[in-house]
């Protein structure tokens, strides 16, 4: 399994509710943070906070500053989010609006996350066909639309892991409480 999937299988285990220390919390939110997710990194902190996992004991301190790191590092994304949007579009690549809309989905904003990498998909040239159609299911999954999510996710091909990853996605959408 590639390394850059870290992020999606911690991603299920938040929403699984297996998230076990102020350690998983602590890695998803940087995870998060690193791949430019900084709305999930924060909302993550915060749902550790309210859990009561984080904030507590000797690491308090350490919990309040990944915080305000989190909390700056989501100021300065939507500073610079109309650029990035702006080259994105201009590419002659779809990555960008995959990588966009995914963050969308991931920061409560599922429905425009979804249009916005079928955007990508449709202008193509995409490093990775089977990642997009990840995304692609993780946004439909948000946004409430389980049907074609699992053909998103049916559709993500890969040798790194992807279609594994997809599966694991897939296997909780078919099971997932509404």
């Amino acid at each position: 399994l590639a390394p850059r999937f870290q992020l999606d299988l911690f991603r299920l285990r938040l929403l699984t509710e297996n998230m076990r220390s102020d350690e998983d919390y602590e890695e998803l939110a940087s995870l998060a943070g690193q791949a430019g997710f900084a709305d999930e990194g924060r909302r993550v902190i915060e749902e550790g906070f309210k859990a009561g996992v984080l904030g507590q004991g000797a690491k308090a301190d350490r919990h309040q500053r990944l915080k305000a790191f989190m909390d700056k590092k989501v100021a300065d994304a939507k500073s610079g989010y109309a650029a990035a949007e702006k080259a994105a579009r201009e590419s002659k690549q779809g990555d960008g609006l995959v990588m966009l809309g995914l963050q969308q989905a991931f920061s409560g904003q599922a429905k425009a996350g979804v249009a916005m990498i079928q955007d990508g998909i449709r202008v193509g040239q995409l490093k990775r066909e089977g990642d997009a159609q990840l995304a692609l299911g993780q946004a439909l999954f948000l946004a409430g639309d389980t049907a074609k999510a699992l053909t998103a996710f049916r559709a993500a091909k890969g040798e790194d892991g992807v279609a594994d990853v997809a599966k694991l996605w897939a296997n909780y959408a078919r099971t997932a409480k509404k």
